[in-house]
């Protein structure tokens, strides 16, 4: 790993460290329950809604005034749990379960890239090499767009009055801001594999026509 860490140019290692702040990015706002939060108020000193991620929601008191019993939730729970399906018409909005979907697809593409870097320093032999770098640039591209399209989703209706309750104290939270880090970060990089690929492909290229005329002084 550390050879060809050596070997890579400089355009390369670069791209790796901003490819590991997109990793990281992209994981934190998954995995955190901060993309929708409530802003306590004078007028609404201790909402019953606290804060919300892809897949925790978090309440202070919340019940839900159509169940024939008064259910009241506390706590950080993870949504898909059998104690929200009370609430559940509620809490899985056809717009949060295409953005839970899309960016799912983009934590997924996300680790096949780190599966494919992983490799192309570990195993990978040097005729492969070029095709690998174009797969973790197309791979990161179709991941970042899938992003983008999540983040569109929640930012056009995450805060919107259909969704959580008091949503006029509801904004999006950090979270939600690391997922547009880690979405322009893999674009980013996506476009520098590319090009790493095409500066290895004319390197070959420029090796393999100077053999040749090597070869052909050579018999004469």
């Amino acid at each position: 790993m550390f050879t060809e860490l050596t070997e890579s140019t400089l355009l390369f290692k670069g791209n790796l460290a901003v490819l590991c702040v997109s990793y990281l990015s992209t994981i934190i706002c998954f995995f955190s329950p901060y993309w929708l939060q409530s802003f306590p108020t004078a007028k609404l000193p201790r909402p019953k809604f606290t804060n919300l991620g892809l897949w925790h929601a978090c309440f202070d008191g919340f019940h839900d005034k159509g169940h024939q019993f008064e259910v009241k939730f506390y706590g950080c729970k993870h949504i898909l749990l059998e104690e929200y399906d009370i609430i559940r018409s509620e809490l899985s909005k056809p717009f949060f379960v295409a953005t839970q979907f899309f960016f799912t697809l983009c934590f997924v593409g996300m680790l096949l890239s780190m599966a494919m870097v992983l490799m192309y320093l570990l195993c990978i032999d040097d005729y492969y090499r070029v095709k690998v770098l174009r797969w973790i640039g197309f791979d990161l591209v179709v991941s970042a767009l899938c992003g983008t399209i999540a983040l569109i989703i929640f930012g056009a209706l995450g805060d919107g009055r259909d969704f959580m309750p008091d949503w006029e104290q509801n904004y999006l939270s950090w979270s939600f801001g690391l997922g547009f880090v880690g979405v322009f970060l893999m674009y980013v990089t996506a476009v520098l594999f590319l090009v790493e690929a095409r500066i290895m492909r004319r390197k070959e290229i420029a090796r393999e026509s100077t053999g040749g005329q090597f070869n052909m002084e050579k018999r004469v």
